[in-house]
């Protein structure tokens, strides 16, 4: 069985949230009570670009103060890591909020560059992943992903949120090799997941992000915590406050396939507070639209035939080429100084969006 725990809280507020979390981890982390003095803790944030907090692309800092204080309080020594794929790690860390917290308390910010090979999961399709050393390099690493959509996953949680894990420019060659396929994409991130086997998982839902994420949704207030010792059982909770059935979030899916998850909501039991009488109102991605209550073959054909192309806005490109540096099949060019998208090479993957 899998345990997640639930709490609510309105707002941002240190000490409510404090409390909270100290509450998710004593009842569904076997490993708390262990946690001592010279403990090395690598606290693993949703970091995707330097937007501040109010646009809830990131996890929120005062999720993270709140941690520390925690682990602090315990005498461990924290580091706080992440890998942009857009942004330098420095500029990311000073636009989301976080650099006060490296002046009020003794922590480390680390960019988890310099890549190790890991072989990946026995059975699994993925034999090797390049991921960073510094997820090995400690004795405990905790996810502390942001509740919200993703344009090509549907949601991006606690599995998602460790491919973070995988250095720099290095996630888009990832893209590119798997290219459209969604349910192979959700594979490789479960089996990603699997191979680093973060030790606890935490998802800042006090303010989510829905419509067109991960960087460009809309926030909107859900008021909760959630936490749990595995990552595809906290999502599974996370989807159903929303009313998104877990058996169409693909990384939830794939993870259940290779036993790395729950395959069904009677294998978890729920901690804390109990779910919502009624899912919340939540607007999903645009591509997400087609893939709802449509037998398999005709789902696939369908969603393909209308899944949305990236298109540039002519009112906000400035034409720095971000989005091209990003593109794993090199589908965005300039051309008469305005940024044009080959749609022949698109493959959706939607990196030019985040």
């Amino acid at each position: 069985m899998f345990q997640v725990s639930i709490r609510y809280q309105p707002s941002y507020t240190l000490n409510e949230i404090r409390k909270h979390l100290e509450a998710i981890l004593t009842e569904t982390w076997g490993s708390f009570p262990q946690l001592k003095n010279g403990d090395r803790v690598l606290l693993k944030p949703n970091l995707l670009s330097g937007k501040p907090p109010e646009t809830a692309v990131t996890t929120h800092p005062i999720i993270l103060e709140a941690m520390i204080q925690i682990l602090l309080d315990r005498g461990c020594k924290i580091t706080v890591g992440d890998s942009p794929a857009l942004h330098p790690f420095a500029r990311v860390i000073k636009k989301t909020g976080l650099s006060p917290l490296g002046k009020r308390y003794p922590i480390q910010f680390q960019d988890l560059d310099t890549p190790v090979v890991i072989d990946g999961i026995k059975g699994g399709i993925y034999q090797s992943f390049e991921i960073s050393r510094h997820c090995f390099e400690t004795d405990y690493l905790l996810s502390l992903a942001k509740f919200k959509t993703h344009s090509m996953m549907g949601l991006t949680l606690s599995v998602k949120n460790l491919f973070g894990c995988i250095p720099g420019k290095r996630k888009a060659a990832w893209h590119l090799a798997i290219g459209k396929n969604r349910k192979l994409f959700a594979r490789m991130l479960a089996e990603l997941a699997a191979v680093i086997s973060a030790d606890f998982y935490i998802i800042d839902g006090i303010v989510g992000m829905e419509g067109n994420g991960p960087g460009n949704g809309t926030p909107i207030p859900l008021g909760v915590l959630l936490g749990g010792e595995n990552p595809a059982a906290t999502d599974h909770v996370a989807a159903r406050i929303i009313g998104f059935p877990p058996q169409h979030l693909l990384t939830c899916q794939a993870a259940a396939e290779i036993g790395f998850g729950p395959k069904n909501k009677e294998e978890i039991v729920l901690k804390g507070d109990s779910l919502p009488d009624s899912p919340y109102p939540f607007s999903l991605p645009d591509p997400m639209q087609t893939d709802w209550h449509l037998p398999g073959l005709l789902k696939g054909i369908l969603r393909w035939a209308f899944l949305p192309l990236p298109r540039i806005d002519p009112a906000s490109c400035r034409a720095c080429l971000d989005c091209q540096k990003v593109c794993p099949p090199r589908a965005i060019y300039e051309k008469d100084k305005k940024v044009r998208i080959k749609e022949n090479r698109c493959i959706r993957c939607y990196c030019c969006q985040e």
